[in-house]
């Protein structure tokens, strides 16, 4: 039997949400067959199979959450294959693991080993997992041989304890839009300053958006300070050449942000092109993963819904 686990979807993602299972258990498929489709960073990947084999076990149902790293689908062949990340391709990297080496604390007495009962049984790598998270093992329910604590253990340990009673957990895009919210205030000074623009003088019928978004590009030119990323773990700041336009689109399901690419470098025509291709593919739920990340500006417009300001 060998396990695969849960890849990276994106950029350091901590975790997905199972949006669809494409197999059962008892199927057999080939290398590169649809799986599953994740829903992680306001976008919905399919997990390709990384080997022949039949499945002898799913991980979660549609809905759950995925810790990146954690078991997926348990395979009954024990063939494992090199996975690769073709990037032309969109094609996801996963690994897959037969076995882990288990920590068991021992000390000696005399003569004589004699075990820890103190310390959980678990792997450096559930150990890892579970300091990034916070989450006291000896809390958490071993379900592996021996008393061993897996990877799904911990997952599962944090589904149960997410949602308090009367609660409905937040999943899907609302999910990814308050973990991205909180960090943002987390992190950065919020500092808010309103004022009014004449515009009398354009044409009737002027693209709005493609103004505010050209205005943006050329302010960024004369003070390069407003088209930055912050590191708030090591107080650092990366300042960008080009301006990548996260364009805010809301839709029924919560709050995407697709990213116009180099937008100072695109004329009028090629912008107005380029938001109407991000539309409907946010609407449709087929945009690609790459183009929701790398965003150094955001614009969003609270206009649709109402007041003189936001």
């Amino acid at each position: 039997m060998s396990i695969f686990n849960l890849p990276d979807l994106g950029e350091g993602l901590p975790d997905a949400e199972i949006s669809e299972w494409y197999v059962k258990e008892g199927d057999v498929v080939k290398t590169d067959q649809p799986l599953v489709a994740m829903e992680t960073a306001k976008a919905v990947v399919d997990v390709p199979a990384p080997q022949d084999g039949k499945i002898i076990k799913l991980y979660g149902v549609a809905g759950d959450i995925i810790i990146t790293g954690s078991p997926l689908i348990e395979f009954e062949s024990a063939e494992l294959k090199s996975v690769h990340k073709e990037k032309d391709k969109g094609t996801v990297v996963g690994n897959i693991q037969e076995s882990g080496i288990t920590i068991e604390e021992q000390f000696k007495v005399g003569s004589q080993v004699q075990q820890t009962s103190t310390r959980p049984k678990a792997s450096p790598a559930v150990r890892a997992l579970a300091k990034q998270m916070n989450i006291d093992l000896h809390r958490v329910a071993a379900s592996g041989p021996q008393g061993v604590i897996t990877k799904n253990d911990i997952h599962q340990h944090t589904s149960a304890t997410e949602t308090p009673t009367d609660y409905e957990a937040i999943k899907g895009v609302r999910r990814t839009m308050a973990r991205s919210m909180s960090q943002s205030h987390a992190e950065v000074v919020s500092v808010t300053i309103y004022d009014d623009a004449d515009i009398h003088a354009w044409a009737e019928g002027e693209d709005i958006t493609v103004r505010l978004i050209q205005a943006i590009a050329d302010a960024c030119q004369q003070e390069p300070a407003l088209n930055v990323w912050f590191d708030a773990k090591n107080n650092a700041r990366q300042c960008h050449e080009h301006l990548n336009l996260g364009l805010a689109i809301d839709t029924g399901d919560g709050l995407f942000v697709p990213v116009i690419h180099k937008a100072d470098q695109l004329s009028h025509n090629e912008l107005r092109q380029e938001i109407n291709t991000l539309k409907a593919a946010v609407q449709s739920r087929e945009i690609a993963p790459e183009k929701l990340t790398r965003a150094t500006f955001t614009l969003s417009n609270f206009g649709k819904f109402a007041g003189r300001y936001a």
